[in-house]
């Protein structure tokens, strides 16, 4: 909370970055909800409205991109940078998801973890010869972000790593990514980039897709090794998940998150958080200074504009 407030106090400090904020992300609103223009229209009308006794610029965060949207109008609500390109990490497993949904063996089918899944980098979950099915790796790959999962997760779909990555940038394609990249499914390649523009029309689709949303909403998962009977507990990354923020009746929370570190990235984490009354905002903060700075940039953000617009 200390941390949170201290960053409030500093909203004097004026973002050169902070846009329009009648702004919404481009051809989002169309695109992702196929909609027609009256219907896009009506969404932009009725999106969240600054106050008019609103004074503040903004707030400091140690984040160098950051891009809040409604997550209904998808009108922006806050930017900072938002179309600098930066790598992006473990975020990059979000898009690993949207492509082995669209070739998932089954729930239930039984993957074998190979040697060959292991990456430097992240906590090791799965071990070589272990049966786990397609859902538990999943999960594993998401929540706790573990890199063999995701490895596992391609190779799953019979598809060669080359034709899933181009799976990946297809994608990208589609959903109006103009400045991202993939070249890798777990994100420990540097040159996995993009832009908050971007991440955010990645996030919406990915949120969008229960089973993705289920997974990043939950903090702990049992994983059952089918071969060897026994289950192991998996953590989520996401340190404020679920967790309430704010202060007297203005309570906020973390609905779901993915988090994302490299050295050339710094911290990353992109996240769904919601008000008392049930709105919905999309927050895509990149590049913050530590682990807990992310975090905190988050809340922080947050807090604003809920206190600074009205739905």
């Amino acid at each position: 909370m200390f941390e949170v407030l201290a960053n409030l106090i500093l909203t004097s400090l004026f973002l050169q970055s902070q846009a329009d904020s009648q702004a919404t992300i481009d051809n989002l609103t169309q695109q992702e909800y196929r909609l027609p223009n009256s219907a896009v229209r009506y969404l932009q009308q009725t999106a969240p409205q600054q106050k008019v006794e609103a004074e503040s610029l903004g707030v400091s965060v140690t984040a160098k991109s950051v891009l809040v949207i409604d997550k209904k109008s998808a009108k922006i609500l806050y930017q900072k940078n938002p179309d600098r390109i930066r790598s992006i990490a473990s975020l990059t497993k979000l898009m690993t998801a949207l492509v082995f949904l669209d070739h998932n063996p089954g729930w239930d089918t039984p993957i074998t973890i190979s040697g060959n899944d292991y990456r430097s980098g992240g906590v090791t979950y799965l071990i070589a010869g272990e049966e786990i099915s397609a859902r538990g790796v999943f999960n594993t790959a998401l929540i706790a972000s573990a890199n063999e999962a995701a490895v596992a997760l391609w190779r799953s779909t019979g598809l060669s790593e080359e034709n899933f990555i181009g799976e990946m940038n297809q994608k990208v394609q589609e959903l109006g990514m103009a400045d991202t990249v993939f070249t890798d499914v777990t994100g420990l390649k540097n040159d996995n980039a993009s832009t908050a523009t971007d991440v955010i029309l990645m996030v919406r689709a990915a949120l969008d897709r229960p089973d993705i949303f289920q997974a990043v909403n939950s903090k702990e998962y049992y994983i059952n090794v089918i071969n060897k009977g026994i289950s192991r507990r998996v953590a989520s990354t996401d340190q404020i998940l679920s967790q309430e923020f704010g202060i007297g009746s203005d309570t906020y929370q973390v609905e779901a998150g993915k988090t994302g570190y490299l050295e050339v990235a710094g911290y990353n984490f992109v996240s769904q958080v919601s008000n008392q009354n049930n709105d919905k905002i999309l927050v895509v903060v990149l590049g913050s200074d530590t682990i807990s700075d992310r975090f905190v940039d988050t809340k922080a953000v947050s807090y604003w504009v809920f206190n600074n617009y009205v739905w």
